[in-house]
């Protein structure tokens, strides 16, 4: 079962007319449906590479953590990808 959790996120005042129109021409119920569609399609886009390297990495028995930069891209970061595949569907 997914647990729905707020996140509160500040973007332009255009981009919340856009998804007004959206909404008034019935393309999505809500503002927050819209929204978690983006997000939902933006995380299958990336992480289509992710993915790909996992199931290299499964074929040759590697652990499956992807070294990275944090977003301010001054501190190494791992993240054990297993956990965010385990919830993919």
């Amino acid at each position: 079962m997914i647990t729905i959790q707020i996140c509160t996120v500040n973007v332009p005042s255009i981009y919340i007319d856009a998804l007004a129109k959206l909404i008034e021409n019935g393309m999505f119920p809500s503002r927050s449906e819209a929204i978690r569609q983006a997000l939902r399609d933006f995380l299958k886009v990336e992480l289509e590479m992710v993915e790909s390297l996992l199931e290299l990495s499964e074929k040759e028995g590697n652990i499956q953590v992807i070294v990275g930069k944090d977003y301010k891209g001054d501190k190494t970061k791992k993240i054990d990808m297993r956990s965010i595949r385990a919830g993919w569907s």
